[in-house]
């Protein structure tokens, strides 16, 4: 009895055993701990820690020019036609230096050829000058005309940057007041007291001395926020002849032929570029004043000089060496840079000339302007309203 129990608690233990042994196979085997070695102490050498500046963002100016485009209206056209290149230099010479967007708004009445034509913001002037060039007077003939479109286009379909980080500016000229019969949704005291709360001010310049466009006029900038003008129907715009733009011309000319269209925008470039070249001379030395103060040579993308300065694009890329004349391409990468560096200042030693001659040629003219003109009632609202984006003229 005593040898049987025996036997079975001897194999008991070998089961017991073998199945350890087996448990200890089947396991995962642990890795040894690795030893972590401390980092060497940081030696404080008494300098204090870089800062990394991110660059602001320039302030933005936005503008929508709302004109009535009616037959009476032919005065002001043609003087705005001559003058958007002035306004948009005064706008450029704020400081810091802004960020200029501007938009087109034409407006007649239902039974003319339009009711609204709706250009939305951009900061091409070069198109924005050519779409502005399409605006002719014509239709009307009556009065009141479809205001409350084009207030309605101004405010909703046009692209305004979001939140109240720009200036944003709806300037409404026209000699008449507006529709109140059509019952058709568009409510001119509606949209412009909505234009208040998104932060856009409307602001009001009546052309010649109706009194119900008066009245309409400062009810619609005292709704959003704006100012009120009054100013002869042909809006005051005299050209005026100075002794400067003769050379301003011949600058802007030159200016001009800095340019080298590259890439898909090649085209573009090339059509703004005859267009700055065919300006009469009153018009080319605004130009040129405009893009002394904002740099470049002609507005918008596609231009080789402008992008390889602002690092949108590398002199070596495929397409940007593909613009330059044969025997720049045949050189190698760093005459190539040097090629290019040598355009860019040649471009800035014009641009230089440029803005010594246009101030001398800004205070001639300030001196023999009409007090009561659209440019300068436009240049005024800039400067007063400006301020509320930290923008000093």
């Amino acid at each position: 009895m005593d040898k049987k129990r025996s036997r079975i608690t001897y194999l008991l233990v070998a089961a017991s055993l073998c199945l350890a042994a087996w448990a200890a196979s089947a396991m995962p085997k642990l890795k040894k701990p690795q030893t972590l070695t401390p980092p060497d102490p940081v030696v404080f050498d008494g300098q204090p820690p870089k800062v990394v500046q991110i660059p602001k963002a320039p302030p933005r100016v936005e503008v929508v020019f709302a004109l009535d485009t009616t037959g009476s209206m032919s005065g002001l056209i043609e003087g705005a036609k001559r003058k958007i290149w002035s306004i948009s230099q005064y706008i450029a010479q704020g400081q810091p230096r802004p960020d200029l967007r501007v938009g087109l708004i034409a407006y007649r009445d239902k039974g003319d050829a339009y009711v609204t034509r709706f250009y939305d913001l951009s900061g091409d002037l070069d198109d924005v000058f050519q779409k502005l060039q399409s605006f002719e007077a014509g239709g009307g003939g009556d009065t009141p005309e479809h205001v409350s479109k084009a207030l309605y286009d101004a405010v909703y379909r046009t692209s305004w940057t979001a939140g109240q980080a720009a200036l944003k500016q709806v300037y409404l000229v026209g000699d008449a007041p507006p529709h109140v019969d059509y019952n058709d949704g568009f409510d001119y005291r509606k949209i412009a007291k909505h234009a208040n709360e998104l932060g856009i001010h409307i602001n009001t310049i009546r052309c010649g001395y109706d009194r119900a466009t008066e009245v309409a006029w400062n009810e619609i900038s005292r709704a959003s926020a704006g100012e009120y003008a009054s100013i002869d129907q042909s809006g005051g715009m005299v050209a005026i002849a100075t002794p400067y733009d003769d050379k301003l011309a011949e600058l802007n000319a030159r200016l001009v032929g800095t340019a080298i269209g590259y890439g898909k925008g090649a085209g573009a470039v090339h059509a703004k570029m005859e267009a700055g070249r065919s300006l009469s001379k009153e018009v080319a030395a605004d130009r040129a004043g405009f893009f002394g103060v904002m740099g470049g040579a002609v507005s918008g993308d596609g231009d080789l000089l402008n992008d390889v300065a602002t690092g949108k694009v590398a002199a070596e890329a495929p397409a940007a060496v593909a613009a330059m004349p044969a025997p720049v391409q045949a050189m190698d990468p760093a005459a190539r840079k040097a090629w290019v560096d040598g355009k860019n200042a040649e471009r800035n030693k014009i641009a230089t000339e440029i803005n010594a001659l246009a101030k001398k040629r800004s205070d001639y003219m300030k001196a023999k302007a009409p007090k009561d003109s659209f440019d300068g009632r436009v240049e005024e609202t800039v400067k007063a309203q400006a301020a509320s984006i930290g923008l000093r003229y």
